[in-house]
């Protein structure tokens, strides 16, 4: 029994001093860090960074400056995203306007003569004039006629009919040539007598109060208007219409003598058919005032205006 116990103290005793004097726990710490520590840091921590935070840079954000920074990288991959700022070449095609705004605004430097206004635009001369007879000149009309110059009083409401100018000196020289009017005196009572009457050119019917069968730039009333459509067009006016008095056959009538030549040769038709004791005699020819106004009142039946006077004067 002693011994048993004896025994027992001996080996605890035994067992104290190799707690004390041998390192026993160095293999077992050893092993821990370097199974356990050691392999979550090479596992789990040195994976994270190798292959989640290295490739957000290198293929989000490294995209982008990837271009300008990395040789390794291809163009074509960052290119691919940011091709927007790549105008190159759709900007140098952009300024390629440069055509269409050069021949827009052409007319600005180019011969294109400037615009002038109507009413200071010179009336040309015809290229051809008849000869032997007095010749109008544009000056001469446009002295005589002021408002006609340009496009003269002509206007949207009022084209049919109207004429300026230079329509008018065309048809005036053409039928001082037709009826044989070679007088200035004669020439320069028939231009101030129309343009008072149709209003500078501006009329070649009767528009106020809106009588039936007056016109011409001379504004014969129907029975003239139906003696010229006559003399004009004999095959083609009926002898009953020279006393028609309803609207519709008298404007008809007038209707055929509402061209230039006619409506501007009706003057020179009266002067020398109708009136034929003021053509080539002293009553017009020498160009004094009392006979022109001798000439409304008596020849033609008109009234006298002073208006008429300042057509004549010019």
């Amino acid at each position: 029994m002693k011994v048993a116990v004896a025994f027992t103290v001996l080996s605890a005793l035994v067992q104290t001093g190799f707690a004390k004097c041998i390192p026993s726990p160095t293999p077992d710490y050893s092993v821990a860090p370097s199974s356990d520590y050691s392999a979550v840091p090479s596992s789990d921590y040195s994976a994270v960074p190798s292959s989640d935070y290295s490739a957000v840079p290198s293929s989000d954000y490294a995209t982008e400056p990837a271009p300008s920074s990395s040789d390794d990288v291809e163009p074509a991959s960052s290119s691919n995203e940011y091709t927007a700022p790549a105008l190159s070449s759709d900007y140098t095609t952009a300024p390629a306007p440069s055509s269409d705004y050069a021949t827009s605004s052409a007319p600005e430097t180019s011969d294109v003569a400037p615009e002038t206004s109507d009413t200071e635009a010179e009336t040309t001369e015809p290229t051809t004039t008849p000869s032997g007879v007095y010749q109008i000149t544009a000056s001469q009309l446009d002295a005589a006629v002021p408002a006609g110059k340009g496009s003269g009083k002509c206007t949207a409401d009022n084209s049919d009919g109207c004429a300026n100018n230079e329509q008018a000196l065309v048809a005036l020289n053409n039928a001082a040539q037709k009826y044989g009017v070679t007088e200035r005196g004669e020439v320069v009572a028939m231009i101030a007598l129309m343009a008072f009457e149709s209003g500078s050119w501006q009329y070649n019917v009767n528009e106020f109060p809106g009588r039936a069968g007056q016109g011409t730039k001379a504004m014969f009333m129907y029975p003239f208007i139906y003696k010229y459509a006559k003399a004009l067009y004999p095959d083609k006016v009926q002898d009953a219409w020279e006393s028609a008095t309803d609207d519709l056959t008298m404007n008809n009538v007038r209707a055929m003598v509402l061209g230039d030549d006619d409506s501007f040769g009706s003057a020179f038709w009266y002067l020398t058919t109708q009136a034929p004791e003021y053509h080539n005699t002293g009553k017009l020819k020498d160009g004094d005032l009392a006979s022109f106004k001798e000439y409304c009142t008596s020849a033609v039946g008109a009234g006298w205006d002073d208006d008429r006077q300042k057509g004549w004067e010019a």
